[in-house]
């Protein structure tokens, strides 16, 4: 090939080039680095050859071009280390300690995932599972990992460096995070299920739960689901739920279920009910959620909430959800998203 340098080496110089690392390295490496070759030492002292790991920090300046330029991403690297990813949710073994809870008859293997996302998008700290099982991990699990983030996120906020083009990139929420956590309160899940199912898997949940270290954030009340909260919760209770995922046999009486839970779930929070569309007993009560019906065909206030429906079209049942989310507070306040800037 082509020689496009050549060193002639002095006593305490050193030659130094990037060596890749793994096949992939070393193809690419082979692509955009040139090749070295070292002559044979024929007389005078040997010639020592290091491999070495080398730390190195990037001059502003060089980086970016100018300093000013330099303050704009000077934390980029502390933010993108505190928000990356970094869930064990789909590791082999999450997956194989909760392949046990999975039966086709539930139809959640989809909704467990969707699930976890949904949490972790809207960053739920409370929880009410009614119906557990399969999914019961993939909530704990999504609570856990919103701790753990919203931790780094904290700290960073306390530093100084929550900041992207030198320019506050958190939100008031991140210091309520904070202190919400610094008095007590913990991400939690309450699980009801009366475990009377002849293919129920709830009871080993709270095993599987345990063997993934995630039982800290989990009560599980066994009872009736149109009851329990209502004894479960006091007063003030209401109005703090971030999700409750409904998934049990509702049929016909999801208005009532739903005018009974109703007033727990917060202003911005949602209600998710599973198997809503393709079995005629249940659709009824969608249609009239679409519709904007009286609270007597929904459960629900007219105008006070925002409504989607999903289906898996490869399923006869057990094929769908419905997520409602609360836009009306039970004080008559609307709830509406904060605006934080003009386009981004």
């Amino acid at each position: 090939g082509q020689v496009i340098a050549s060193v002639r080496p002095r006593a305490g110089s050193a030659l130094v080039f990037p060596q890749g690392v793994g096949e992939d390295a070393v193809s690419r490496a082979r692509k955009v680095w040139p090749l070295h070759e070292g002559s044979p030492v024929t007389s005078g002292r040997a010639k020592y050859v290091i491999r070495t790991d080398v730390l190195f920090e990037r001059v502003p300046d060089e980086a970016y071009g100018s300093p000013e330029e330099a303050r704009l991403f000077e934390h980029d690297g502390a933010v993108r280390d505190a928000f990356l990813q970094r869930s064990s949710v789909f590791s082999s073994r999450f997956l194989s300690a909760t392949a046990g809870l999975y039966n086709p008859h539930m139809g959640v293997e989809n909704a467990g995932p969707l699930l976890y996302s949904l949490a972790r998008f809207v960053k739920a700290r409370r929880v009410v599972e009614v119906g557990a099982g399969y999914t019961t991990p993939f909530l704990l699990q999504a609570l856990k990992d919103n701790e753990e983030e919203m931790g780094r996120i904290v700290d960073l906020e306390r530093e100084g460096r929550l900041r992207m083009l030198d320019y506050p990139f958190g939100t008031p929420n991140v210091e309520e995070w904070g202190d919400a956590t610094e008095s007590g309160r913990r991400s939690s899940l309450l699980c009801i299920d009366n475990c009377e199912h002849q293919k129920e898997t709830a009871s080993g949940a709270v095993h599987v739960a345990r063997i993934l270290s995630l039982d800290g954030h989990v009560e599980f009340l066994r009872g009736d689901a149109f009851d329990a909260l209502s004894t479960h919760f006091a007063d003030s209770d209401d109005g703090t739920v971030d999700l409750l995922w409904a998934d049990f046999g509702l049929g016909d009486r999801v208005a009532d279920y739903v005018s009974r839970v109703w007033r727990y779930v917060r202003p911005g929070g949602m209600l998710v009910v599973h198997s809503t569309l393709t079995n005629r007993r249940t659709r009824e009560w969608t249609e009239a959620v679409r519709r904007g019906d009286g609270e007597g065909a929904t459960g629900l206030p007219p105008g006070s909430y925002a409504d989607v429906s999903l289906l898996e079209p490869h399923k006869r049942y057990q094929n769908s959800m419905t997520v409602v989310q609360k836009r009306v507070g039970g004080d008559g306040r609307p709830y509406r998203e904060p605006l934080y800037s003009e386009y981004a």
